[in-house]
């Protein structure tokens, strides 16, 4: 049963209130025309003239010069709701939420009483994730204008996302009298119903919201989810979710979630042949259409409901059998239930200049590198270079299997084919400072990785690479630091970076600081015998071989390759303490 969908807040009021700026007709009223003729002084000097002047630049999108005009006119006008209320929109139309807030909060004390200003700073509440004051602002709307549908819908809404379920209760129970024929309390009571596995109530809810508004598809679908919950309809087509499909469907026959989920709900219950027969036809009927088939992905991949994708997207191939999105969603939809062999094979169906044919490509790589079979991998990507000789992505993944292969010079090979096609590409850069330090070209890779910083100075990755190298190297420490600082500060939780100033501490001699820095790279970073072993180096330096052997013995359960160190230093802790 879905119990967990709720449509965003914000959302929530738009489609209650139409939009996120009122239209020029005014909520409330608006300057008002004087009834004589105006000199062109005293025009000058009117809130309306001012008003109409902003409204020119605003259309104009001169910010500047309409914000100026606006101001003008509420300095004649202070009280004015309209025109505050307009300010707060040109406010958030300039992206300046501070300010729309501080004008909203303003007319909130001029006006303590006013619906629509507290109307207003509630929404700027809400979009600004202030949730407890917005919570409070529409419980003193719903005090002063008992008869506002809205501040109880957006009130609920606030409830059920913060989980408080017997508030929503409650307020939904009291407009549901308050309006006895507004379909919303009694959809919203449904959910709470279905979500507190109140079956009967939330079906008793479902239905009297159809009651209301037949039209609305949304409470058939949780009827659907119901009835699918009960255990009696497991194994048998239950007559009342065929219903429900066809009524949807009758409301809407575009509705492409009825469409693809009756299709699925016949496949598990038997009629499979029924089901590949209406897929067929979705597919056939949307071939040239991709809209369709990515929300189908949104639902069904998105979801990681992969292996109701797999019986979507092969049954949508039937009607539609050249469509690169269908075989793409399909590949994918295959890798996911492990099934590679399926996954290459409609990965391969992408024809050259489609969509997606190079992501394909990357794709079936990748699928060989997962079946151990490296070396038809790089046969593949070779002959896809041939034919896109220029394309970086191709040229990257070929050179981080050979990397991989620990085949430096072939990996280098490869990045310099494609550094002279783009030689600022800072991801190629990078990826060919890492090879050549691999390969011990130790200074040719603090070279490259100059260039990637120098061409991405907040690169922390690039950062952290470089000022690690050389505390490792012992070389430019007072460097290394600095460039570590600065990639921690814009990834202060992440345990290598953190690692790496303990590491540089260390190559100080500053063991108390580089114990602290090594202990919360190893809070952060638990899983790794590096920063382990570079925290247990740390204990012995400071004189605590107690605590050194204690932080190796962890490095070497954590350890899958080069042991030999870590062993080797536990032995020589042992054996003096030992004596």
């Amino acid at each position: 049963m879905n119990k967990t969908f709720f449509l965003p807040l914000v959302i929530v009021v738009l489609i209650i209130e139409g939009c996120t700026r009122p239209t020029h007709t005014p909520p409330s009223p608006a300057p008002q025309l004087p009834s004589q003729p105006l000199s062109l002084v005293e025009e000058k000097e009117s809130a309306y003239y001012l008003y109409m002047q902003s409204e020119i630049y605003r259309q104009k999108r001169m910010w500047d010069k309409a914000t100026f005009f606006l101001l003008k006119a509420i300095a004649i006008d202070p009280d004015s709701i309209y025109l505050n209320q307009e300010l707060v929109m040109l406010y958030l139309q300039t992206k300046s939420p501070s300010k729309a807030i501080e004008v909203a909060e303003r007319m909130v004390k001029t006006h303590p009483e006013n619906v629509v200003a507290l109307s207003l700073l509630a929404k700027m509440n809400l979009q600004l994730k202030q949730d407890a004051e917005a919570k409070a602002l529409y419980q003193k709307i719903i005090h002063l204008q008992p008869d506002n549908e809205n501040a109880y819908i957006v009130l609920g809404s606030l409830c059920m996302e913060q989980d408080n379920m017997e508030e929503a209760f409650s307020l939904y129970t009291r407009m549901a009298k308050q309006f006895p024929k507004s379909y919303v309390a009694p959809f919203f009571l449904g959910r709470i119903h279905a979500m507190q596995n109140n079956i009967e109530y939330a079906e008793k809810a479902f239905k009297k919201t159809i009651e209301l508004n037949s039209e609305l598809v949304e409470p058939r679908f949780e009827l659907i989810s119901i009835y699918k919950s009960d255990p009696r309809n497991e194994t048998r087509l239950s007559p009342e979710i065929i219903k429900l499909y066809k009524e949807i469907l009758v409301i809407d026959p575009h509705n492409i979630r009825a469409s693809l989920e009756r299709s699925l709900y016949y496949y598990h219950h038997g009629k499979k042949d029924l089901a590949q027969k209406q897929l067929a036809e979705f597919g056939q009927k949307h071939r040239r259409d991709p809209g369709p088939f990515m929300l189908a992905a949104k639902e069904f991949v998105g979801n990681k409901r992969y292996k109701d994708a797999v019986i979507i997207f092969t049954g949508l191939l039937a009607g539609a059998p050249e469509n690169p999105i269908l075989h793409y969603l399909a590949g994918v939809s295959y890798d996911a239930v492990q099934d590679i062999d399926k996954a290459i094979y409609h990965f391969k169906q992408i024809r050259p200049g489609t969509e997606h044919y190079r992501k394909s490509i990357i794709h079936i790589a990748y699928l060989y590198t997962q079946k151990e079979q490296p070396e038809k991998a790089i046969e593949f990507l070779l002959q896809k270079h041939r034919e896109l000789p220029n394309d970086p992505e191709i040229i990257s993944y070929l050179a981080s299997i050979y990397e991989d292969l620990n085949q430096y010079a072939k990996s280098i090979e490869m990045l310099d084919k494609g550094l002279v096609l783009y030689p600022e590409n800072a991801e190629m850069l990078f990826r060919a400072g890492i090879v050549h330090d691999k390969w011990g070209n130790k200074d040719q890779s603090i070279r490259i990785m100059q260039k990637v910083i120098a061409l991405e100075p907040d690169n922390a990755t690039a950062l952290n690479y470089l000022g690690y190298t050389y505390a490792d190297l012992g070389i430019e420490l007072e460097l290394a630091e600095s460039l570590i600082k600065k990639a921690m500060a814009l990834n202060p939780d992440d345990g290598y970076i953190t690692d790496s100033l303990g590491w540089v501490y260390y190559r100080k001699a500053d063991y108390p600081k580089a114990i602290e820095y090594l202990e919360r790279a190893l809070t952060l970073s638990s899983h790794d015998p590096v920063v382990a072993e570079h925290l247990g180096d740390a204990y012995q330096k400071a004189s605590n071989p107690e605590k050194a052997l204690e932080i190796y013995k962890k490095a070497l359960k954590k350890a899958t390759t080069n042991k030999a160190d870590i062993i080797e230093k536990i032995k020589i802790l042992e054996q003096t303490l030992h004596e």
